[in-house]
């Protein structure tokens, strides 16, 4: 899946963490100030990127709309019907082409990867649960891991047997996730519970052992 980054260049250090979330998410990103060469074209390059793009990604700000080139992006976005996912990162809100879609206001400080998983669900389920899986197998900190595993909730049921294996062999070979309290307590047991018996036995005796030891006792 390929994604189009839309942004006025005063913004484009946001577009480039957005991007690091994307990478994490297995999204290929592209991003004009980084993926134009200098003697390009760059203009057809755009309208070449624009149509193949499964996802166009707008950044609106107060810069945004000043922009007649991001203006022009929005439309020819609108106009192929693609998914598009507006993040406004001062309140600004969709207009033109695509203001009849619901944008989603994120803290430029610290992108969360929530609004970006919904909208690759909406484009392809079963591809935003491969990503959600990396995502959670990248975990570094118990309270990063809740979060990530957060992310995969409302999407189990429509996982298939192959990606909750894997999803249990990502937490098992990550120890921020298996160890993490609501992982360990809360989501992963019923997950081995349905799926354990398709891991190999070592794995599944040693995930068992680990969640065994946040069982309260009585």
């Amino acid at each position: 899946m390929r994604a189009f980054l839309s942004y006025q260049t005063d913004d484009k250090i946001i577009a480039g963490d957005i991007k690091k979330v994307l990478d994490r998410l297995n999204v290929e990103t592209f991003l004009a100030h980084e993926d134009i060469e200098v003697s390009a074209e760059w203009r057809l390059t755009i309208i070449q990127e624009l149509m193949v793009t499964d996802l166009f990604i707008p950044i609106l700000s107060k810069n945004y709309y000043g922009s007649i080139w991001c203006k022009q992006e929005s439309g020819m976005a609108a106009y192929r019907g693609i998914t598009i996912i507006p993040l406004s990162i001062d309140g600004s809100i969709p207009q033109g082409f695509i203001a009849h879609i619901q944008s989603t206001r994120i803290n430029p400080k610290q992108i969360n990867a929530a609004p970006l998983v919904t909208g690759i669900a909406r484009r392809d389920k079963a591809f935003a649960i491969d990503g959600i899986i990396n995502i959670i197998s990248l975990s570094g900190n118990y309270r990063g891991a809740e979060a990530n595993f957060e992310l995969i909730l409302p999407y189990l049921n429509d996982a298939s047997k192959e990606q909750k294996v894997r999803l249990l062999q990502a937490s098992l070979r990550n120890n921020q996730v298996c160890n993490a309290g609501l992982c360990a307590t809360k989501y992963l047991p019923p997950l081995l519970a349905s799926h354990g018996q398709y891991l190999s036995a070592e794995d599944r005796a040693e995930l068992t052992a680990i969640l065994d030891r946040y069982k309260p006792s009585f």
